[in-house]
């Protein structure tokens, strides 16, 4: 599971399921969602989860030039190594908008990869928790990267309550068919063996 736009006031309630589960998430955090919230980047941090770049201030990566992507990628990279101690290794862009020119300035600028996701309920836009659980269980397979939202931009839906509520189904669902819900960086590892 990955999670993008946060931190806000629903990550905590993420947290608290996923600390239940006994599972771990990716969180692809948008540098100017942490102003107040650095508390909550910390703790996902502390209990193993890992926290990935989304840029600073969520632009279309492939509108904008090399040097501003950079200044993007490299702002939420400091800010977010000021909080957990290290510098975030993944990249998810927003609007899952990349190409190579995208991927090269972001290893440019110390990410190793850039992150896409092979799942996605469009939970953003989405008010039916039942809607977007069904999405991802009947989508479910070994090794795939489900993309959630913990925040919002202006423009969405002001509250990512569904994609909680629809997280209370799906985890223990996902833990009962016998899936492990790890980071990024876990499922690379296992998959490399």
């Amino acid at each position: 599971m990955t999670f993008d736009d946060g931190p806000s006031e629903w990550t905590p309630l993420i947290l608290d399921l996923f600390k239940a589960h006994g599972a771990r998430a990716t969180f692809f955090v948008l540098g100017a969602s942490t102003d107040g919230r650095e508390d909550i980047v910390r703790r996902a941090a502390a209990e193993g989860h890992e926290i990935g770049n989304h840029t600073f201030s969520h632009p279309d990566p492939e509108q904008l030039a090399d040097d501003v992507l950079r200044d993007e990628l490299e702002r939420a990279g400091s800010l977010l190594e000021s909080l957990v101690g290290r510098r975030p290794m993944h990249f998810r862009p927003p609007y899952a908008a990349t190409n190579y020119r995208v991927a090269d300035v972001a290893r440019s600028a110390g990410l190793e990869r850039t992150v896409l996701r092979s799942i996605d309920p469009a939970d953003w836009n989405e008010t039916e928790a039942s809607t977007i659980a069904a999405h991802v269980l009947e989508q479910a397979r070994p090794g795939a990267i489900v993309c959630l939202h913990d925040g919002n931009l202006p423009r969405e839906r002001p509250s990512r309550q569904p994609t909680v509520d629809a997280l209370s189904q799906m985890v223990p669902e996902l833990r009962a068919r016998g899936y492990r819900l790890v980071t990024v960086s876990e499922l690379l590892a296992w998959n490399r063996t």
